[in-house]
């Protein structure tokens, strides 16, 4: 991938992130945080460790495309432990 392929990617990535993370607060919001039974309960904890992972590997990803920016951008990256 060239580095504007990566960087296109990486803002999906991030707006994708914005998006679960936003969506996994709202959750329980409508009833005041408090499940109406065990299934809600049920159900609301199932969707907030879905997202949670959906989270782990996005983050995962920008970590790898940052990674990857990061050792193209430079045109030297042996150099960079002689500080």
């Amino acid at each position: 991938m060239s580095a504007s392929d990566l960087r296109k990617r990486l803002e999906n990535v991030e707006a994708a992130l914005r998006r679960l993370r936003g969506q996994g607060a709202g959750l329980g919001a409508e009833y005041g945080e408090v499940p109406q039974d065990f299934g809600d309960s049920g159900q609301d904890l199932q969707m907030r460790e879905e997202i949670e992972g959906q989270i782990a590997d996005l983050e995962a990803e920008r970590d790898r495309i940052k990674a990857e920016l990061g050792e193209e951008g430079s045109p030297d990256t042996t150099d960079r432990s002689r500080h």
